[in-house]
């Protein structure tokens, strides 16, 4: 689980690190929306499983009407996508699923947690949200099967402020960068940007104020 405000690259950090992926490993990636539901969720998973070629023994096609169904329907759907996934002739299978947050749909969080609990030993789920999902996070912690990246640790320290401002011919600017946005990821962004734009530079810093909660620059 990453889990952290906006503009602390969480959706930047999962796409550089799959793009470094080691052999084998398989992606799927689905990004939410505000009105995914469980049909609409199920179909867009299977879309994004199709180039692995797995070996469905249900029509792949049908699944998401089941999985619409609260009741027995979303175990069947789940129980079909489970047994695909554990037949897939691969080394380690990651899901991805990003800007969880978007989703409201109980019935989402309903299909998760059954596909959590029963995520065959060389798949990973991934979630990317801005806030904590409606899912038993405590459960998963006791049984060891959850990890969360939060913003403390996505947040940038002094010395990677430092190297960042450096790269881009502002580093005497860097503590002053470094103290206005403790290491926020998108205000350092946004200073720099100013920085560039602005005639007087190291003067135009002084005149901003971010602030995480509207990630608007405000003069």
């Amino acid at each position: 689980l990453l889990q952290a405000p906006a503009g602390f690259g969480k959706t930047s950090l999962l796409a550089a690190h799959f793009s470094q992926a080691v052999e084998g490993t398989a992606l799927a990636w689905v990004t939410l929306d505000e009105d995914d539901d469980p049909a609409r969720l199920f179909a867009c998973l299977s879309a994004a499983l199709e180039p692995l070629d797995l070996p469905w023994r249900t029509a792949p096609e049908v699944l998401p009407a089941l999985a619409a169904d609260e009741g027995t329907g979303v175990q069947r759907a789940v129980s079909e996508l489970v047994n695909a996934l554990a037949g897939a002739e691969l080394t380690h299978g990651v899901i991805v699923l990003d800007d969880l947050h978007r989703v409201d749909h109980g019935g989402v969080f309903t299909l998760l947690d059954r596909l959590i609990e029963q995520l065959p030993p060389r798949w990973t789920l991934v979630l990317a949200s801005r806030v904590a999902p409606r899912l038993p996070l405590n459960r998963l912690h006791v049984a060891g099967e959850l990890v969360v990246i939060g913003q403390d640790r996505l947040r940038f320290d002094a010395q990677e402020a430092q190297a960042l401002a450096a790269r881009e011919g502002a580093g005497a600017q860097a503590d002053a960068l470094f103290a206005r946005t403790q290491g926020w990821p998108a205000g350092l962004r946004l200073c720099l940007a100013a920085l560039r734009s602005r005639p007087g530079g190291a003067g135009a810093l002084g005149g901003w104020t971010l602030t995480q909660q509207t990630r608007q620059p405000l003069l």
